[in-house]
């Protein structure tokens, strides 16, 4: 009787551990979500942002450049700061850049204000998946890792659709500016909540340190594998968040003449997409047999799809069509992600996941951040937009424009198909 009550007594502590466990996972997956939004959002903002300021695509290509760089620079500390200081200490503070950010953006008078306010954002959201693989990893068993991993890449797609038609419309009716001070209220709420749910860290975090994670990256710098999964990253990230997160509404708005909000469709079937091909391909990475093969497969059918929304089968097809295109890219790229991920784990090992991630994210947001001024560059001279300010305001490119916009995600998509040959090697002798 006796050992029968106290293991009545055990089970409501469990379950209340358990319970605490999802809301806390739940405010920093919100946070992610803010993050993923903020991210992808210039597409959405991109034409009101031109009216505004009086600018062009290079002033669209500035604001998806300053996120980029922000948020690489961040990536080398992410892991060690999160290792190091815990989950709560980390998330509270990228929370606090998020909001602020978010509001000096909405309230900037300038395009360098605007530059320093989306570097503030990007500099916060950087450490927040990070942060939640971890939250993950403490609070969930081994055998709900993968699938929990899984359901916290699908709460940054949320993000990423409520970036899409939702944001265009509240954009269409209220401002881009009223938007972005919501959303920084809305991470304020969430900072609130998270300070009470998150438990602090407990005791050191690991015996790592500062000098001996820098070495260990280093160390991975010098392997040719490691930069195979880091090309394959960088290649997946840099050309699917330009043309989801930056070009995908005023590319389709230009296409077939429509507004941003009704243009956002396609891109809200991609994000879709995205969420189901995290899920569904994940499950699949678990028993590929070969994941580089898997992953030159991918990059080819990317390429394809990519190539299929060059402006003149778009103007041929329809709407529709760009929307189920849009569709099963969003598969296609969401499937991505757990390959990448499954890559990184046999190259690094669990112990040195952290370092290749890192890795792996930098190497990205340094491909990103320097594509977006050449992409820009090549958009304008193709349009023929040249220095006719009051035109490019109205519209961002010709079909020339975005022709080459298509050409340069095509010629970005090269390292993702020589990655996966240059890991091949290693991923055999791990296997």
């Amino acid at each position: 009787m006796m050992a029968l009550s106290g293991q009545q007594a055990v089970l409501p502590s469990a379950i209340r551990f358990i319970d605490r466990a999802y809301i806390a996972w739940g405010t920093v997956a919100i946070a992610y979500a803010i993050a993923f939004l903020q991210r992808v959002s210039p597409q959405t903002v991109s034409l009101s942002f031109m009216h505004d300021f009086g600018t062009d695509a290079s002033g669209v290509a500035m604001l998806a450049s300053s996120y980029f760089w922000g948020y690489t620079l961040m990536q080398i500390p992410a892991g060690l700061l999160v290792d190091r200081y815990g989950v709560k200490c980390v998330v509270l503070s990228s929370m606090a850049a998020s909001a602020v950010g978010s509001a000096a953006f909405a309230l900037a008078p300038s395009l360098l204000d605007v530059f320093i306010a989306r570097l503030i954002v990007a500099c916060g959201d950087a450490l927040v998946f990070t942060a939640l693989l971890k939250l993950v990893a403490q609070s969930f068993a081994d055998e709900r890792f993968g699938i929990m991993s899984g359901i916290s890449q699908v709460s940054g797609y949320v993000g990423g659709v409520l970036a899409t038609t939702p944001l265009a419309a509240a954009i269409s009716g209220f401002g881009w500016r009223a938007c972005f001070v919501f959303i920084a209220c809305v991470g304020v709420a969430n900072l609130a909540f998270a300070s009470v749910t998150l438990r602090p860290a407990a005791g050191p975090q690991s015996n790592k340190t500062f000098k001996s994670v820098l070495l260990a990256s280093c160390q991975a710098l010098g392997s040719t594998a490691n930069w195979g999964v880091a090309m394959s990253f960088a290649s997946h990230f840099a050309v699917v968040t330009t043309l989801s997160g930056v070009w995908g509404i005023p590319m389709v708005a230009h296409d077939f003449n429509i507004s941003p909000s009704a243009a956002g469709t396609p891109l809200l079937a991609f994000m879709v997409g995205n969420a189901l091909g995290s899920i569904f391909l994940g499950h699949a990475a678990d028993r590929a047999n070969s994941l580089d093969g898997a992953l030159v497969a991918i990059c080819v059918l990317r390429m394809i799809l990519i190539a299929l929304l060059l402006p003149v089968f778009a103007h041929a097809l329809g709407l529709f069509y760009v929307g189920a295109v849009f569709a099963i890219l969003g598969l296609v790229a969401g499937g991505t992600v757990p390959f990448v991920l499954k890559c990184t784990k046999k190259l690094y090992t669990a112990e040195l996941i952290g370092v290749g991630a890192s890795i792996n994210t930098t190497t990205a947001g340094i491909f990103a951040g320097l594509s977006q001024p050449v992409i820009a560059i090549a958009m304008i001279a193709a349009s023929g937009l040249g220095s006719d300010g009051g035109h490019s305001i109205r519209t961002a490119a010709s079909d020339s424009g975005y022709a080459a916009l298509i050409g340069i995600l095509l010629l970005m998509s090269v390292p993702g198909i020589i990655g996966p040959l240059l890991m091949r090697r290693k991923l055999i002798l791990r296997s």
